[in-house]
């Protein structure tokens, strides 16, 4: 996700920190603030750019909550289960293709990057 110098970046649930440490490096002037709660019921700030890797229980809810956010962000850069990821991006005629399929495509360009395995999820010090 291209991040600019005056790009606000939305990260949801960073875990040791690895990937925030990524994030503040990449711009010319950063402010890191910390919000602590449920983001599913968490009013989201505004942001440019979001960055999350959900637990499979949150991934529908959350997807929607984004698709409804305003004002509009520019890119969201999720992880997710595979069977999830693969039902976000299925195409009609596709056996996992369904209502989650149909609203987030009708709302937001969607496309699987990677095929993340066990060792590519491994934070790297």
């Amino acid at each position: 996700a291209a991040i600019g110098p005056t790009d606000v970046v939305l990260e949801v649930g960073p875990g040791t920190g690895n990937m925030t440490v990524k994030l503040l490096e990449k711009g010319k002037k950063y402010k890191l603030q910390i919000l602590v709660g449920d983001v599913l019921k968490t009013d989201l700030p505004f942001f440019d750019i979001c960055v999350a890797n959900l637990p499979y229980q949150i991934s529908s809810p959350f997807v929607f909550k984004l698709l409804l956010h305003r004002p509009f962000f520019r890119c969201a850069v999720l992880m997710f289960q595979r069977e999830f990821a693969m039902r976000l991006v299925a195409q009609p005629g596709d056996k996992l293709y369904c209502r989650l399929s149909i609203n987030t495509q009708l709302l937001a360009r969607v496309d699987h990057l990677m095929k993340v395995t066990l060792h590519t999820d491994r934070p790297t010090n």
